[in-house]
């Protein structure tokens, strides 16, 4: 990680940017952002292990017209340059036509079928994305080969994985990276999610970290990392937990895109205002 994403970290990301409806917010360039979104408040980091600013790494967030559905979307794109500009680009234009529905099934399935199309079967991606419904409070998953997000529940105070838990159809594969077969079935998670609640996405560059013998961190290990943490505040739950992450890389170099994002399910209070 360079000197100015380390004083970036340090000091904290810029004032926080509030996403007006109908907006698509996205990148894959190295930043921390924090963004107010309608009853939801993320921080990002992004960060590219290979030369320049721009990463394997697509992460977008949208709000429909009506300001009632968000969604945040992570992908990790096999290959850099023109795969990434190509999958960023069918993203963004899904991620519009998709606005307004809480369920990802449709938007995984229309992205399967341009990456298919786009690349042929040379280059995939894996992608988790997560829509709220700010009124009815309910959360919907989709992943399609992605590392499971990380869920704090503020009212049991514990830490799950979000997983679809769908038992596995003999017929059909499901939840396979996007571009590798014309017809992938993808699975949908829904539940209510409380005031408080965290949810943490995350790229592969993140759990794949080696410490200076060589053993990776792993899903158990990110798990413990975030149960250690203060996550009374987004931003400060971000920064502590690369601050952590580096830590257990003895601050070694990144191999790998990372990327991070938190998202809280705001107090009722601070949604009314």
């Amino acid at each position: 990680m360079n000197a100015a994403a380390m004083r970036s970290i340090t000091e904290g990301p810029d004032p926080a940017v509030r996403l007006s409806c109908a907006q698509v917010w996205a990148g894959n360039r190295q930043r921390i952002s924090l963004l107010e979104l309608p009853g939801l408040t993320a921080w990002v980091f992004s960060s590219a292990a290979g030369p320049g600013t721009a990463g394997g790494d697509v992460h977008y967030i949208s709000v429909c017209p009506r300001c009632l559905v968000t969604r945040v979307a992570l992908a990790d794109v096999s290959g850099y340059g023109h795969s990434v500009a190509t999958f960023s680009n069918e993203l963004g234009s899904l991620m519009e036509k998709h606005l307004h529905a809480i369920k990802q099934v449709p938007l995984m399935q229309d992205l399967n079928k341009a990456v298919r199309e786009a690349f042929l079967g040379e280059h995939y991606a894996t992608m988790v994305a997560i829509g709220w419904h700010r009124c009815w409070s309910i959360v919907s998953m989709s992943n399609a080969g992605h590392p499971p997000p990380l869920w704090y529940s503020g009212e049991r105070d514990e830490w799950n994985w979000l997983e679809s838990g769908c038992p596995a159809q003999p017929d059909r594969l499901r939840d396979l990276p996007l571009g590798l077969l014309d017809d992938s079935g993808y699975n949908l998670l829904v539940f209510k999610a409380n005031p408080g609640d965290l949810f943490v996405l995350y790229s592969d560059g993140i759990t794949e970290a080696v410490d200076a013998e060589g053993n990776e961190l792993g899903q158990s290990g990110l798990v413990s990392l975030a149960q250690s943490l203060d996550h009374t505040s987004v931003s400060e739950f971000g920064v502590r937990l690369m601050s952590a992450l580096d830590g257990y890389r003895n601050n070694a170099a990144q191999t790998d895109d990372q990327t991070i994002i938190v998202v809280r399910r705001n107090q009722v209070k601070a949604e009314a205002e």
